[in-house]
Order: C-alpha cells, then structure tokens, then sequence
C-alpha cells in the first residue's frame, strides 16, 4: 500500500509487545507499531489521537485477550463505542472456541492465535492490511457516494445545463436543464457516451480542454460546442468544464457547466454584419461621449482628416475646431442640438442641421449632420452618435438649377409675350377681314383655327419649359377626386367618364391633375368629334389636322379616311390620327367613353394595386407604344407630340412608370405603375 498503517498493539506482557512491534514492522515497511500496557491504556492512547490531531491516528488495533484490570473483549466492546469501524484483531495465547465465538458476536474484525515462529506474525500482518485496506476502500466509497449525491444536488439545483461525465465519457449525471438543451429525456442520456448527443468536432476540442487542464495548474477552462437537438434545430453552448482526479490525483472524469449562447451567437454575428456595413458605408459615422471626446469612427469619416483614424479616436472634438477643419459656431450648434434632444418638451429623437468643413486640402465643404443620442445609462446623458454626408455637390446643383430655372422662367416670359403680340395682332386683323370679305368665311376660318392652334401649341410649351420633369411635394392624395377635377377642366363634349377608383396614392396633386386631364384630352379628341368651333377648342396639343391633310391617310390611330368637308377639318386628334365624316358622325351620336380603373395584381396576390390606367372605347394606337412618349413624335401633319411625353416626364418625376398599349377588346389604354397606395377601395363611382 501506498500509505501508512499504524498499529497499536496492546498487550501485558512487554516481551510479547516487543516482539510483535518489531516484527510486524520488518514484515511491512508501511506499518509503525505503537504500543499500550492494557485495555485503558490503549483507550488513552486512542483518545490521545482525536484530541492532539499532530499524532497520527490509529489505523488498526492488535490487541491480547487475558489483560489485568480489562480483558480483550472488554477493551474491543470500549473501542466500538469511540470507532465501530476500527479494525480490531485479537491476538491471543490462551483462546478458546467460546472466546472466539464471543468476540465475532462484539464486533471483532479477526481472531486469531498466537503460536511460535515467525509464520503466524507474516500471518498478523497479512491480516492487518486486508482489514486496514478494506476499511479504507469502505470509508472511499462512503465518501464518493457522498460526493456524488453533492454533485447531484448541486447539479440539479443549478439553473444552467450541467453534466458530469465519468473517465471514458460516459454521463452519469446530467440536471433537467440540461434534458431540455438536448431535447431528450434523462434515461436516455445517463448512461450513454456524450459523444451521441454534440458533433465530432465539439467531442474533439472538449476532449483536448480536459487533457490539457489534467496536465496543467489550471481548474476549468471553456470551449464552445454546437448541439443538434432532437427537433431538428442547432443550438451553440459554452462549456466551463473541470477536470475531476481522485486522491491518488487519477483522472476520474470531468463535469461542466454549459449556457446557451445560441441568442449571442447571432447577436455577435448580427453585430459583426452591421459593423461591416457601417465600415462600407459611404456616410461618415462618428461617436462622441459626454465629454465630446471621438470614442470611435468609420473610414469614411477619418477619411476627410489628415490624422489618421487611430488619432483620431480619443481626440476631443474642440482640437479639430482649433485645427481649422470646422467652423466654431458648430459647438454651439451641437450643444443647442443636443439640449434639445434631452429636454422632455420636445419630441424629437434626432437632430439634423448643417455645418461648414474645411478639408485637409482647403476646399470648403458643407457637411448635412444627423445626431442622436446615445441611450442614457441610469438617466445620465453618455454621449451621441452622429452621421455625415457631404452635400457640397448637391447645393452647388440646386444652386445651378435654380439659376437656370430663373433663364427659363424669364425666357418663357419672353418668348410668350414676343410670340402672343403678333398672334393678338393677326387675330384682330383677320376679325377685320372677316367683316369686310364675308365671301372668303372659309379662309378665315381656316387662318382663325391655325392661330388657334398656335395659342395651344405656346400654352404647352410654356408648361413644358416651367415645369418640365419636376414635382414639388407629395401627399396623399384621392385618386377619385383628382380624376373627376381634371375631367372637369377638359372639354369632353359629348365624351363619358367611368371612374372605378377610390385609392389614395402618395403624389403632387396639381402634377397629377396634369397627366391626367392630358390622358383625357388624348382620349376624348381622338374618340369624339363635333362642330368645326367645338373641334378647334378641343384640339390642344394633340393638334386637328388641316382641312388638306383629310385627303391622306393618317397612320396615327386606326380606321379609315375620306375626302373631308371643311367643317370635319379641324376634328383630328394628333396621336391618334383622323376618320372619315361618316365614322365621326357616329361618334358624334355616341361618344367616346373614358375609363379610369385600378391595375390588377397577379391571381393569388393579396398586395394592394400599385397604380392605374387610363382607357377608351376609340380606334386604339397605330404606332410602336414606345415612339408615342417621343418628345415631338407624331403621326399626324400639325401634331405637337407634346401630349404622352408629358405624360411620361410627369410620372418619372413621381418615379411611376407609364405604359401604353391596346385593350384587349379595343381601343388605347395607358397604364401607371409603380404607385404608392396608401389603401385600395376601389369601385364603380
């Protein structure tokens, strides 16, 4: 054995103790034999040892029989009261059968007899390290029964997963939290090798954490593991494994503590993905603390600076007034900002103002600044988070855009007056003419309806130059309302709308007006027609064609021509082209009808529609869809080729698309897309 045994020997004769001591200790090098004169003097001697715990305690106890004052029995039946484990051999001269019998009866650990030679002491001593052995094993396994039920307790009372594993990895505790981790029921882990419950790789690195922590000073150490739980889902847990050793320091297994770091696993990847983004990003991003101190920056900001992103962070923010990169009222600036964000009267969560920046090259810039706050800890302010783009590039366009709106302007100005004047005059002299030469009524006519013509065709242009392609600002609008204003503002004659929108969509309104009453016009005057006046009124950047060129056939819309009287001359539409008298007559009689509905979505979609179309009931489109958005594309003589193109230019200022086509069963049909639908009521109104 590896530890010590120490023998009291008590006995009355000094030779035979002598004897005994000495020659159990040369039978083994591990005993060390005490002696005691007597029964009571033996019991001193184990009382001796509880209270002076520097004496080592007593492992065996080889005792005579026939002693004066407390025989063997008598001493054995003391012994048990103070230690009912301590093994007890009596060793006696002068026994017999009823004595030995006796002493089984008390407790006693061997009997045996004492003889001559050397053979019966090999015999003592063999004896005194088998009961020494085995009530060590027992106290071992007392003792390991003990901890092991600690080790229970604690582990089922700890709210992690825990489990403990023996030395060839099998489970031989594992707590409820630990079952719910996996998703399997504890008979169905206790038992079993841990390596059928996590990967091969996670076996791998636990099994190299626990040999290096056998092999070293250290306690526990961590690793991560990935679990394949029994619905199918992959958890992520950390493992804080101990290696466990007996008192001989052999490796008896290993227990650990596992959290479910799933949640932060993805945080830590959400985090690394918008950090990444942030670095990417092309705005400049900085964080101030409460002192106004860079606590950190992307590229993009350092970017501007001539110190490099490391300086950068832990510089207050004053060293780059005073290094000449900002102007100073942007301290002032920022702390009126700020106070507002932290005052409880106001219900904002960002300020946004503008601030002047002097590159490293001395080119003056303007910086747009967004600033929030940080979320304060305990209610104390900690600082702000700030993004910023550099808007120099566009206030420089806006201002050049205004500049060329302000020509524009003026030269529309200009160009109406210079061009309305002579127009005012030839009409007013062909008036003159018309009352001094009543024979010539139809070239008077026609000149009064080219000069007409002419008003329009200035009108559109006039539009087109001061409003081109821009909006100004959108708001929800009632497409139903907007359809019936605008039918309202055009001339249909005889024409009938079909209104099947009630949507709300997000645009300019008086933009909207405008393409729709250019839908409308191109729609009633290429389906509808009435007197020679009413056609001439009617006809305003789709343009009629002149008397001479109804002797051709216009390709514009479907159908046919003949020779025109003077009085259908003005009746064409531009992009739809012209139809003979008797054609014009039935439309005349029965009017073309306009139809303004939602687009469908696709079947099974639940989304609202996303714009809408405008349709008739006339000839439909006899050109390519897309040559009809051309600017000053036409197929008819006096067309403009304004009316779609504005259309067109109206709706890619809102971003919508526009598309033009024939209806499945006749007829044009424009559609916009691309719409923003606040909600979908549509119907018949």
């Amino acid at each position: 054995m590896a530890a010590g045994i120490h023998v009291l020997c008590v006995d009355d004769d000094p030779d035979v103790r002598s004897v005994t001591a000495a020659t159990l200790e040369r039978a083994r090098s591990e005993f060390v034999v005490s002696t005691a004169t007597s029964g009571r003097d033996g019991l001193s001697r184990l009382d001796g040892t509880e209270s002076e715990p520097e004496r080592p305690a007593i492992d065996c106890i080889v005792s005579d029989y026939e002693m004066p004052g407390m025989d063997g029995l008598e001493f054995l039946a003391a012994v048990r009261e103070r230690d009912p484990e301590m093994p007890f051999l009596l060793f006696t001269g002068t026994g017999s059968e009823a004595i030995a019998s006796e002493a089984i009866s008390a407790g006693v650990t061997d009997y045996l007899r004492k003889g001559t030679g050397t053979d019966r002491y090999a015999v003592l001593a063999n004896r005194i390290e088998n009961a020494v052995e085995k009530r060590r094993a027992e106290r071992a396994k007392r003792e390991s029964e003990r901890e092991l039920e600690r080790y229970r307790t604690l582990v089922e009372t700890v709210d992690d997963p825990m489990y403990v594993l023996d030395a060839e990895g099998n489970c031989t505790i594992v707590n409820e939290a630990f079952c719910e981790l996996l998703g399997v029921d504890r008979d169905r882990i206790v038992g079993e090798s841990i390596s059928e419950f996590i990967s091969r790789e996670a076996l791998e690195r636990g099994a190299k954490t626990v040999y290096h922590l056998h092999g070293s000073d250290r306690t526990s150490d961590r690793f991560e593991f990935t679990i394949g739980t029994e619905d199918g889902t992959e958890r992520v847990g950390e493992a804080n494994v101990t290696a466990l050793t007996d008192d001989d320091g052999r490796f008896t297994g290993s227990t650990a503590v596992v959290r479910d770091i799933t949640a932060r696993k993805r945080r830590e990847r959400e985090l690394a993905r918008y950090e990444r983004i942030v670095d990417l990003a092309p705005i400049a991003l900085f964080v101030l603390d409460a002192d106004a101190t860079i606590t950190w920056c992307n590229d993009e900001f350092a970017d501007a600076f001539t110190e490099g992103i490391d300086a950068l962070i832990g510089t207050p923010f004053p060293e780059l007034i005073e290094r000449g990169y900002y102007d100073e009222r942007v301290i002032g600036k920022y702390t009126d900002e700020v106070r507002a964000l932290l005052s409880s009267s106001v219900d904002r969560t960002r300020a946004k103002y503008q601030v002047r920046f002097r590159s490293s090259d001395d080119e003056k810039r303007i910086h747009d600044v967004h600033t929030e706050l940080l979320p304060l800890e305990d209610g104390e302010f900690v600082g702000t988070i700030h993004a910023i783009r550099d808007i120099t590039r566009r206030r420089r366009s806006q201002r050049e855009l205004e500049r060329q709106n302000d020509r524009l302007e003026e030269f529309a100005s200009v160009v109406s007056h210079d061009l309305r004047n002579p127009l005012n005059v030839a009409r007013g002299t062909l008036d003159l003419h018309a009352e001094d030469c009543p024979q010539s009524g139809e070239s008077i006519e026609r000149i009064r309806w080219s000069l007409q013509r002419m008003d329009d065709l200035i009108d559109r242009l006039l539009s087109l130059a001061r409003h081109g392609r821009t909006i100004g600002e959108q708001t929800p609008v009632s497409l139903s309302s907007s359809v019936h204003r605008a039918w309202n503002a055009v001339d249909t004659a005889n024409a009938t709308l079909e209104c099947a929108v009630e949507t709300t969509i997000v645009a300019d309104e008086g933009r909207l007006q405008a393409l729709l009453e250019n839908l409308f016009r191109n729609a009633v005057e290429h389906g509808s027609t009435g007197s020679p006046s009413q056609a001439q009124e009617d006809a305003v950047e789709h343009g009629s064609t002149s008397p001479d060129s109804h002797a051709r056939q216009d390709t514009g819309r479907r159908g046919a021509s003949s020779e025109p009287s003077v009085a259908d001359a003005p009746a064409d539409s531009v992009e739809h082209g012209s139809s003979d008298p008797d054609s014009r007559a039935q439309q005349e009689r029965s009017g073309v009808t306009v139809t303004v509905g939602p687009l469908e979505t696709d079947a099974g979609d639940d989304r609202p529609v996303r714009g809408f179309y405008v349709a008739d009931d006339g000839p439909g489109f006899d050109s390519e869809p897309d040559d009809l958005f051309e600017f000053g594309y036409t197929t008819a003589e006096d067309g403009t080729g304004f009316g779609l193109a504005i259309v067109e230019g109206i709706a890619e200022a809102h971003g919508w698309t526009v598309t033009a086509r024939n209806g499945d069963d006749g007829g044009a049909r424009v559609e916009i897309s691309g719409v923003d639908v606040r909600d979908d009521r549509s119907g018949p109104t």
